[in-house]
Parts: C-alpha cells; structure tokens; sequence
C-alpha cells in the first residue's frame, strides 16, 4: 500500500522533491556534457526518473524495481526502460552506466548491502558515478520504517568506508540533511516505535501523509536552502545520508 500512497503524493511531497533536485544537481555537477545512460536502482513508482527526464533531455533513463507494482507505476510515466530486479543481483551488464542512482534501498529488507554494492560497481563503467540516499542513525527507526521494509540505518563514517571506499569507489560528498527537523523527527519516532509494536505490522503506514499546498511549498523552499547549507557546513547530524562517489579507474 506505500507503493501506491507514494505514487499518489510523493511527487508533491516537499521531502521527496528536495531529494530528487538534490540527486539532479549532483549528477549534473559529476556528468559530462551530453548524453548518458543512468540507472535507477530500486526506481520505485519512477518520481526519481521523472525529475531526471526534466534535468536531462540527453540522459537514457533505466530503473528497475523488486516490485512488479513499482515496475507498473513507472512504465505508466512512459518510462519503458524499467524493469524487475534486485539490488543484490542487477539485471544489467557490465560497464554498462555513466551513473547509478539508488535512494533508500540499501536500508531495505532482504537487501544484501555488500553485494549490491558489489553490483553498483560492476554495472557502472570505470570513472561512472553513484549517487545513495540513505536514512541515517539507528535511533531514529520508528514506525515509518515498518511501514517502508527498512531495517537498517547509516552514519557518514560508515557510508564513506564501509560501503564506498572498501568497494572500489572515491567518495567526493558524504554528508548528512535534513538537519532543521532532526530534533522533532527524533522525538516523533520515539512516539510511534512504541505505537507501532501494538499494531497489525502489515497495516502500519509511513509517515507520508499529504500537507496543505503552502505548508508543502514552504517545507521544499526550506529544505532545499538547508540540504545546499548541509552540503557545505556538513553538520554532524541529520535524518539521512546523501553521498556522491566516483568508480575507481583500473591500476
């Protein structure tokens, strides 16, 4: 049900709309001029792809999803190039992508973290980038990761060395954001952690929820000034790591 929730609102949503000009402008800044071919790993309803499809006009999209409903929500978008998969075992070749972009899938169930790395690698072409977003700090798991599959969350020490360097890439930014709502956010999940264990664990939902129109407009106009501010003060906290890395050329 969050994959429909999220192809509902999510496009609109302030939180997911700062993350995807985040990720636009962080392959924008590492990409050569021209056409490239970039991956979408664990596309879910195709809000990443689209905002690529606008930031882009010579990038070839692809994605794929473990789930068939994801799949569908974006082949609906009129992206053809999306197709079933998993992170643990990508369905691509090899060398075969100027950039890889997964937001919020490592942190999911049934996820392999060091073979999904291994298979960013492998399908990005030496020199390719990767884009990850991540939910950060353990201490805020609560109900919305019940409602999402995640089952795991990240610090930037980890993210730099235990995922990037050790799997043959560079790391050219690892840094947290959303830092302005990591307090409440903090106490929030506290809240409902507790709520959640009492509930049905296949009816719990995420915090995805729609906002009035100038609530939502002034969320995104704040968030995107504070995620360029978080780029540059790297504060030592925030609700997610955002990273940018390069694949390491052959010796």
């Amino acid at each position: 049900h969050e994959y429909d929730t999220m192809r509902q609102g999510g496009d609109s949503y302030w939180w997911y709309r700062v993350l995807r000009k985040l990720t636009a402008d962080a392959l924008l800044r590492e990409l050569n001029p021209g056409p490239a071919r970039i991956l979408d790993a664990g596309c879910g309803t195709g809000g990443t792809l689209e905002t690529l499809r606008g930031a882009g006009a010579v990038w070839q999209l692809h994605g794929f999803d473990f789930s068939p409903l994801a799949v569908a929500h974006s082949k609906k978008r009129g992206f053809a190039n999306v197709q079933s998969g998993s992170v643990n075992a990508i369905p691509e070749a090899d060398a075969s992508f100027d950039a890889v972009v997964s937001l919020d899938v490592l942190c999911c169930g049934g996820v392999d973290v060091s073979a999904a790395m291994k298979e960013f690698h492998r399908v990005l072409k030496p020199g390719g980038v990767l884009v990850l977003n991540l939910p950060a700090f353990p201490a805020l798991q609560g109900r919305h990761d019940i409602a999402v599959n995640s089952v795991r969350r990240f610090v930037t020490d980890e993210v730099r060395n235990d995922l990037l360097s050790s799997h043959g890439f560079d790391p050219i930014r690892v840094h947290y954001w959303n830092a302005w709502l990591f307090l409440p956010i903090f106490l929030w999940r506290q809240v409902t952690r507790i709520a959640a264990r009492q509930e049905d664990q296949q009816k719990v939902e995420s915090d995805l929820s729609p906002l009035p129109s100038p609530v939502n407009a002034a969320m995104t106009a704040i968030g995107r000034i504070e995620s360029k501010l978080c780029e540059i003060v790297m504060p030592p906290f925030g609700t997610s790591v955002f990273s940018v890395a390069r694949k390491r050329f052959p010796s």
